[in-house]
């Protein structure tokens, strides 16, 4: 296997937004998507006092911590803008991340948030519970798989109760497909969501198995591992000292037999989220704190631009 499609494989994708599921858009969420719990275990704060809740949330393998951040407050103006810069570039392209890692990813989420903020559950109504964990535990890993085994987590909750919530949220609040109705739609989705033999693995690197094909990842379509290798082994010049590494900004799909490299840049895949990428690193750049820093920006920035 080539060090390109192992890098694509084991880090399981940047973050972008595909033309075909932008068409679901992101809803306006109504209430909190998490509840903080309230915990016993305390840190000393920067004022010596012992009330800083730590523990965030616990749920299924997962403990969700807080920090603090001593000494922000004092930083210069600048410095702050540039935190706040970045931060909101990282944050423009937390769908492209959704769904490089499967490619469906974006329609799952948005049918949990949707549920979440129209179903009204029965006081203690146990199934409901086992919805919120499996939600988070979406959120937490970006996806259905789990964020360090690679496996899909399967919902403990049943498929009549998922039925059952979904007939509760507005047609308008789903990422229905032209024309789809809400059946169609829920029995399209539910095998995704709990068939543990439909794409078991985000990322399988086993022995004597196509990483290409048997990976749920979503930087291949229709492709084989052996057509990937070869696809970028033709492109490569093999007599350059600096060689470029091919393919980590793109996707290979297979239209009519052929092989099509997609881009992610200003203009390419992703554009719309991209763009609002560089937007926020121009910001960033214009409070760089030396010469270095507005340097690596400033090629950042370009990297994007042209792909």
């Amino acid at each position: 296997m080539n060090n390109r499609l192992k890098v694509a494989l084991i880090l399981g994708g940047i973050t972008l937004l595909s033309p075909i599921n932008e068409s679901y858009g992101q809803k306006t969420l109504k209430k909190p998507m998490t509840k903080m719990v309230k915990s016993k275990k305390s840190m000393v704060n920067t004022n010596g006092k012992s009330d800083f809740q730590f523990e965030g949330e616990r749920f299924a393998d997962l403990q969700v911590l807080r920090y603090q951040v001593p000494g922000f407050n004092e930083l210069p103006l600048d410095q702050k803008k540039l935190a706040y810069y970045l931060y909101q570039a990282a944050l423009s392209g937390r769908d492209m991340e959704w769904d490089q890692k499967y490619k469906y990813n974006l329609i799952i989420r948005h049918t949990l948030e949707a549920i979440y903020t129209s179903y009204k559950p029965m006081k203690g109504e146990p199934e409901y519970a086992k919805f919120e964990v499996y939600m988070k535990r979406v959120w937490f890993s970006s996806g259905i798989h789990h964020h360090y085994s690679n496996s899909k987590f399967i919902p403990e909750f049943s498929q009549e109760f998922f039925r059952k919530m979904v007939s509760a949220v507005k047609a308008d609040k789903l990422p229905l497909r032209n024309g789809e109705s809400v059946d169609q739609f829920v029995n399209f989705i539910i095998p995704i969501l709990f068939d543990p033999t439909l794409d078991p693995k985000l990322v399988n690197l086993d022995k004597d198995v196509d990483h290409v094909t048997k990976s749920a990842n979503n930087f291949y379509d229709g492709l084989t591992q052996k057509e990937v290798e070869e696809y970028y082994a033709a492109k490569m010049d093999k007599t350059d000292k600096f060689p470029i590494a091919y393919g980590l900004n793109s996707k290979l799909i297979k239209e009519n037999g052929q092989i099509k490299e997609k881009v992610w840049k200003v203009g390419g895949m992703y554009s719309g989220a991209i763009e609002k990428i560089v937007y926020w690193l121009k910001k960033a750049e214009s409070v760089a704190e030396n010469a270095e820093q507005k340097t690596a920006l400033q090629k950042l920035i370009r990297y994007y631009e042209t792909g």
